[in-house]
């Protein structure tokens, strides 16, 4: 009997979509145990529809309970998008400007501080694109705290008084209850004998010592509300709902959606990678939007390319997928997670996009191994990329710095790291730790010297505690070096520093004293 050719096409159309999604699959896989991950769950969508469903391990290891379609994890900084919906929502209505003032609205302390680092001329978009320290639009540096400095914005475009939780109420109208979102929670129920506990994947920490995961209880009294910076906990099933919004236009317009996700120029012209509320990067010629979630016990990715009509879901009830990156630089594709998505789906057909994202692959894979204590691997995989690829150790790239300069790797391979931070001129805390530390365990005092002061000089951070220690390594050098004067400089910065953080008196005395030793004959 003859097949018709119909029949023939649609079956080898099923058979290349099982292989996609196996090959996928496997390789979400390998990367999950890596780490070891108690239990996750992600999806695929294609133009507003799913394509891949995908759940492993468990939302509770102790009762065996495999992770279901319903479970609820926090999305943790994903969260900051809907809020960046709010505000364009806002702008829409002519509610609020972007240019506004933050300090237009009242500052509501809402359990994060005051915020003695905010400039007076920062406006609401320098808040949405994290350009808000260093001077206003000088510079990106994550931070999500900063999201909560605009709490005021939501109590006076809601009309809301004092007493009540201006954010949740307005998120509530404005965002889940028209994507009927009845999923998506504001933190964890207070009571645990609440019965939305039996639909919460269980926040496991991973127990070093012992070797095994934990469950996080402290978690559930520190998140009990969600706020503008992270919190909600949600189901995959209802961040389809979200993402097909935009594509829809439901809540925002697409004009709206392109200003949230047009890359940040910042003063100097260069751009960020970061936009309005949402990460804004290309590759291989592709605009990816995303954002990634890192709670302490759970771990968030959500990535558009519009382009191609491809959203990517991913949760997970542990924050290593999250944890063992710095996502909050950029480079998405350095997340063996994203890495998978990109390569079986947004570039399944592109063999030059593929080639392109072999080395971030081998990245974020040693990445993930170094953070699950297997740092020989770890270095074997940067020995063949340094082989394979050399040109990529001449750019500018936080995820590779933090991983050599933890590994003790190629010392000529951190140099041109270093020399490639040096060169884009902007301040990045977390790198400069990351470098100074290396360099003062290699015995490069000079050098850790730069990277020290550097940070330590910086100005408008809220990183005080690693300006504070920065400030005290340096004056460690340069008391060291004779330099008497400017050690009790950067001593007395230090201080300041933990001043501001509240640090305890015994603990500023300790410096305190260091600084006389170490300067007064």
């Amino acid at each position: 009997m003859k097949i018709p050719a119909l029949l023939i096409f649609l079956l080898r159309i099923a058979t290349s979509d099982y292989a996609q999604n196996r090959a996928f699959e496997k390789q979400v896989q390998e990367a999950a145990e890596i780490l070891r991950l108690p239990g996750y769950t992600l999806a695929v969508v294609k133009n507003g529809k799913v394509i891949e469903r995908y759940m492993a391990g468990y939302s509770n290891l102790e009762q065996k309970t495999p992770v279901r379609s319903d479970d609820l994890f926090m999305i943790a900084s994903v969260t900051k998008t809907m809020t960046a919906n709010l505000i364009m929502q806002y702008e829409q209505e002519h509610k609020v400007s972007l240019d506004d003032y933050v300090l237009n609205y009242r500052y509501v302390d809402i359990g994060f501080g005051w915020p003695y680092n905010v400039d007076p001329n920062a406006k609401i978009h320098h808040f949405l694109s994290q350009t808000s320290e260093d001077g206003p639009g000088n510079s990106f540096v994550y931070n999500g705290s900063r999201f909560n400095y605009m709490y005021g914005i939501f109590e006076k475009a809601g009309g809301h008084k004092p007493d009540v939780d201006a954010y949740q109420l307005e998120l509530q109208k404005k965002v889940l209850t028209p994507l009927d979102m009845s999923r998506t929670i504001f933190g964890f129920p207070k009571s645990r004998k609440d019965s939305l506990f039996r639909h919460i994947a269980t926040p496991y920490l991973y127990d070093q010592a012992n070797k095994r995961f934990t469950e996080d209880t402290a978690n559930y009294a520190r998140w009990t509300r969600a706020f503008p910076s992270g919190g909600l906990l949600s189901t995959v099933d209802d961040l389809v709902k979200y993402t097909n919004s935009y594509d829809k236009e439901t809540l925002i317009t697409q004009a709206s959606y392109d200003k949230v996700t047009s890359p940040t120029v910042l003063n100097d012209s260069s751009l960020s990678p970061y936009g309005l509320g949402w990460f804004s990067e290309t590759f291989a010629g592709k605009k990816i939007h995303w954002h990634y979630g890192q709670a302490e016990s759970y771990a968030a990715l959500f990535i558009r390319v519009p382009e191609t009509g491809y959203t990517f879901i991913f949760l997970s009830n542990a924050n290593g997928p999250s944890d063992a990156l710095r996502l909050g630089s950029g480079g998405i594709w350095e997340s063996p997670f994203a890495a998978a998505f990109l390569r079986h789906y947004v570039f399944a057909k592109d063999q030059k996009a593929q080639q392109q994202l072999s080395p971030e692959e081998s990245i974020g894979k040693a990445l993930f191994l170094r953070y699950a204590g297997k740092k020989d691997e770890a270095r074997q995989l940067i020995d063949q990329i340094a082989k394979s690829s050399p040109e990529r150790f001449n750019r500018y790239d936080p995820g590779l710095i933090y991983l050599l300069t933890d590994l003790q790797a190629n010392p000529v391979l951190i140099d041109q790291l270093a020399d490639a931070y040096s060169a884009q001129k902007h301040v990045q805390p977390y790198v400069l730790t990351d470098l100074a530390y290396y360099y003062e365990k290699q015995e490069r005092a000079e050098r850790a010297l730069q990277f020290y002061r550097e940070l330590a000089d910086a100005k408008g951070f809220e990183f005080w505690q690693l300006s504070a220690d920065a400030a005290r390594k340096s004056g460690q050098l340069l008391a060291k070096a004779g330099k008497v004067a400017e050690a009790r400089q950067y001593y007395w910065k230090a201080v300041n520093d933990m001043k501001i953080q509240w640090a305890d008196d015994n603990a500023v005395r300790a410096v305190i004293s260091e600084m006389n030793a170490a300067t007064v004959k």
